[in-house]
């Protein structure tokens, strides 16, 4: 008889400290890598039945294994669902005692073909209900399939390995916490461990971002100011750690994608063929003159090189906080602006030659959600 346990999972901790995990816990959890041979194992596993009894069987524990993967809750909170009432797969919820969690489409897509088996009828609200013992056979069976050693094929190290990568990728410690209904987030952090190795490579990354940031050619870091909604695009306004506020039109489905906010921290970008250049006033180089009047994005610096070619050439400049913004205008302009190191020079460009990136929850490395800016 399938055994069903309260929502909660109280069952899980039996014979466990609150709050407490057996010594070395943390190195015993799977990497992404390791997460995705253990999903084929069961998928390949689940897909192989030949018999309409068997295939339901194996679905089943395919589900659980996918919900256990996509949330880290503990196996006898899933175990405990009901799947019509605890799975909201419009709204891409998941709901436990006391915490709800975000479920990807692709797991309620799982679950749906689940639920429209053909002998799934008789078990409706308990499609999820099975004995706790089969369900660690058989990872134990999928793990061995995988090549993945004994120690690494229970729910628990699953849950484990889901901390791990919402903590890798970014997700505050707080957040991770209450997705997993940990009661402390001093158990929480233990279970994202790196070896001292793996550490100083991570640090590394992070500064090297960080330098990257506020040194690159043509970059301005900051947080976006202010955003205007429009039907088709919308203006977004930026403050960077210079000083410089800055303007960027982007397309409104760009925006939504970007996860854009007012207080979000982006980098701003600008190609060196789309920055434009003025001569300043030698007297009065602070005023803009007629050609930058009107600009989206106008700043005063000083030529720090030039690199000249016969068709084009490559113009540094330099902005009072050290932010170098690089052009490539022809040649025969640049000798018209009569350019030269240590000159003061306007550089300027449109809002909509701004190309926005913004921090995304790709790893430790930092990934970048784009949106290219596009030319007038």
């Amino acid at each position: 008889m399938a055994q069903r346990m309260g929502r909660g999972g109280q069952g899980a901790a039996t014979g466990k400290a609150a709050g407490k995990e057996p010594e070395g816990a943390a190195a015993r959890r799977l990497d992404t890598v390791q997460l995705a041979a253990l999903e084929k194992s069961f998928r390949d596993w689940a897909g192989a039945a030949l018999r309409p009894d068997v295939a339901l069987s194996r679905l089943r524990l395919l589900c659980v294994f996918l919900l256990l993967r996509a949330t880290g809750a503990r196996l006898g909170e899933v175990l405990g669902l009901d799947e019509r009432r605890d799975l909201d797969c419009a709204a891409g919820v998941i709901r436990f005692a006391g915490r709800e969690a975000q479920l990807p489409p692709e797991v309620c897509a799982e679950v749906a073909v689940l639920a429209a088996h053909p002998g799934a009828g008789r078990l409706a609200g308990r499609l999820l209900a099975l004995d706790q013992g089969q369900v660690r056979r058989t990872f134990a069976e999928r793990a061995a399939a995988a090549g993945l050693p004994r120690e690494l094929s229970s729910p628990t190290v699953l849950r484990r390995s889901r901390a791990a990568e919402m903590l890798g990728g970014g997700v505050p410690l707080p957040v991770v916490q209450r997705a997993l209904g940990q009661s402390s987030p001093v158990l929480t952090a233990a279970w994202h461990d790196w070896p001292d190795e793996e550490a100083r490579r991570m640090v590394a990354r992070f500064l090297d971002r960080e330098r990257r940031r506020t040194s690159a050619r043509n970059a301005f870091f900051g947080r976006v100011t202010r955003i205007v909604r429009g039907e088709v695009q919308a203006l977004v306004q930026i403050e960077a750690v210079g000083g410089q506020r800055l303007s960027s039109v982007i397309t409104m489905g760009s925006l939504d994608s970007l996860g854009l906010r007012q207080g979000r921290m982006v980098t701003a970008e600008i190609k060196a063929p789309w920055v434009l250049l003025a001569r300043a006033d030698a007297a009065h180089p602070e005023r803009p003159p007629r050609a930058v009047q009107g600009a989206d994005n106008a700043f005063c610096g000083m030529v720090a090189s030039l690199r000249a070619g016969e068709v084009t050439t490559e113009v540094v400049t330099e902005l009072p906080d050290g932010t170098a913004i690089c052009a490539v205008i022809t040649s025969p302009s640049a000798q018209d602006l009569g350019l030269a190191p240590g000159r003061p020079v306007w550089v300027f460009w449109s809002a909509f030659a701004v190309i926005l990136n913004a921090d995304g929850p790709d790893g430790p490395n930092g990934g970048l959600a784009r949106e290219e800016g596009q030319t007038l």
